[in-house]
């Protein structure tokens, strides 16, 4: 699913990227030396009270929390989206192809290159995939874009939202699903795994999400969750 136009979108974005790291090359970066605390990108289909929660507590200790969504806000959240992703066409095509092929979360390639150029452009010290399970990214092509940007990325775990599961397909591609899984997760350096318990990890190593640091961080308090993933990207960034 990686064309040759998307390859030379990815150099583009890699040669953006080492840009925004030169102090002298962008007056823009200049001018982030004076800012203080950490900037975290939370990403997710919709803004959820988790999202909500996280954001609240980085801002109260000074640091910057960018919300990315598809949807925009949701009842109950009281915070809106600071970045859009996608729109509910690109969504329904992307479901559409998905269900066809067994490709779920392979698609939406010109919106994640969309939503790349926006996080490399910010230079986040940590970018928090909180939700990816829906149809509103391409996952292999985000996890190549930021191994070679060298991002910290931390993927938020339940047993719901595993990629690769809990999806129909009309032409069911099992074998080809799980490889294309195992393979994009395998090789994503910086990529540290949070599970709402033991046995989401559990279900995650067998579905091919193994070989990387795992954290159990339960969302029954949000608040705390909020604490102890804060603590975590101080800890990776």
């Amino acid at each position: 699913y990686l064309t040759p136009t998307i390859f030379r979108r990815i150099k583009v974005l890699r040669f953006a990227w080492i840009a925004s790291r030169n102090t002298n090359f962008l007056f823009s970066n200049y001018l982030t030396n004076f800012e203080v605390g950490m900037k975290i990108v939370l990403i997710n289909y919709s803004v959820t009270p988790m999202m909500t929660a996280i954001a609240k507590r980085l801002e109260e200790l000074g640091h910057q929390a960018i919300i990315a969504t598809a949807t925009g806000d949701v009842e109950g959240s009281r915070r809106m989206a600071d970045l859009k992703i996608g729109n509910s066409v690109d969504r329904a095509v992307h479901n559409a192809l998905a269900w066809l092929s067994d490709t779920h979360g392979m698609h939406s390639t010109r919106v994640t290159a969309s939503l790349l150029d926006r996080i490399i452009a910010l230079n986040p010290d940590v970018v928090h995939l909180v939700g990816s399970n829906n149809a509103f990214l391409n996952i292999p092509f985000m996890a190549y874009v930021m191994m070679r940007c060298k991002m910290p990325v931390v993927l938020s775990l339940t047993e719901d939202t595993i990629p690769g599961t809990g999806h129909n397909a009309l032409i069911k591609r099992g074998k080809f699903r799980r490889k294309t899984i195992e393979s994009t997760f395998r090789a994503w350096d910086l990529l540290h795994i949070v599970c709402d318990s033991k046995h989401t990890a559990e279900c995650a190593t067998l579905n091919g999400l193994d070989g990387h640091p795992t954290y159990i961080i339960s969302n029954d308090d949000t608040s705390k969750a909020a604490e102890q993933y804060v603590t975590l990207y101080d800890n990776i960034k």
